[in-house]
């Protein structure tokens, strides 16, 4: 059998990303760990992939998109495409050569076998779109700083990892507020994302702000960004609330359609900003993010992981209005 590079690496008792830096001659390996992969890469008669040791290379720009795909597929399909265009183009701009990973062509692997697939396709950055609580081989990789890793959405910092994202809790609350502002509301149904996201806990603790501020009663229901789940949700509880806070634009389309099927008015406000929602005529008031900038900013973010500098966290904007037809045609 062809021994691998995790072979070495176990062989060696140090990490796939070492045995990577040794084998590409990085410096800042110590003479002693060089010594003991080179030993151990001599007694399995490992050969290492030319062609991936050319590409990660000190200087190679290889970056893997990491997308999140689910069935929701209304507004999944517009945000990722804008994630991709927004990163292709901006790669194309700064020379960082980029290719896509979906997190369902990686199920099967464990986080060393991961390391492995990535390094044989000389990549050497990871940017992840969407990433939730529950991915525990993402976060492993980032945890153990094998790549350069740049976040969108989720929390999360070290010395070799950023984050770029807009301030969900900040955004909840503004759209929220505007909504809820001089009206009369005692009772607010709120319908979250997926409970294992960092958005949804984000987006929760606004509205829990706005709570405090405002004095009225709130009930939280996890629709899983469902436009289904928010329709049935609705059509369940509307009736005992004054107005219904959504946190994403596709429940609040699955929302109003609920009212309207109920025959009864309640106010509705949604999150993204997404263009669909310009088509469905409901005058509803959304914080809009710009998923194409978001998307540049996380490979510009990339680059200068890959200068050598350290991860932080980058805050992005956004806007609170309504998205009309007239926006969304060409």
């Amino acid at each position: 059998m062809v021994a691998t590079i995790n072979d070495v690496a176990k062989k060696a008792g140090v990490a796939i990303g070492t045995v990577s830096k040794v084998l590409n001659n990085y410096a800042n390996v110590s003479k002693e760990t060089r010594e003991k992969v080179l030993k151990a890469a001599s007694e399995l008669n490992y050969i290492p992939n030319t062609i991936a040791s050319a590409l990660s290379s000190k200087n190679s720009n290889s970056v893997a998109l990491y997308i999140y795909i689910n069935d929701q597929r209304q507004a999944i399909d517009e945000i990722n495409m804008q994630y991709l265009l927004g990163a292709f183009t901006m790669a194309n701009e700064i020379g960082v050569h980029v290719i896509t990973l979906f997190n369902y062509t990686i199920l099967n692997l464990n986080s060393d076998e991961l390391i492995q697939y990535l390094s044989s396709q000389g990549i050497n950055g990871l940017v992840v779109f969407g990433l939730n609580k529950e991915d525990k081989i993402i976060h492993d990789i980032i945890k153990r700083q094998e790549f350069n890793t740049v976040v969108v959405d989720a929390p999360i910092v070290n010395e070799k990892t950023s984050s770029v994202s807009v301030d969900h809790t900040k955004g909840q609350y503004d759209v929220a507020k505007l909504a809820l502002k001089d009206k009369d509301i005692k009772n607010v149904l709120y319908l979250a994302g997926k409970k294992n996201g960092y958005v949804t806990d984000q987006r929760i603790d606004g509205i829990k702000k706005l709570k405090e501020e405002l004095n009225f009663n709130l009930h939280i229901e996890h629709c899983d960004f469902s436009e289904k789940k928010s329709y049935k949700t609705t059509l369940k509880l509307a009736k005992d609330y004054d107005a219904i806070v959504c946190a994403s634009d596709l429940m609040a389309i699955g929302s109003t359609n609920a009212l309207k099927k109920l025959n009864i008015e309640r106010l509705c406000c949604g999150y993204d900003g997404i263009t669909l929602l310009g088509y469905v005529g409901n005058n509803i008031l959304t914080c809009k993010q710009n998923f194409y900038n978001v998307a540049q900013t996380a490979i510009k973010e990339m680059k200068r992981l890959l200068n050598h500098e350290e991860g932080r966290e980058v805050t992005l904007g956004y806007e609170i209005l309504k998205i009309t037809y007239d926006q969304v045609i060409f």
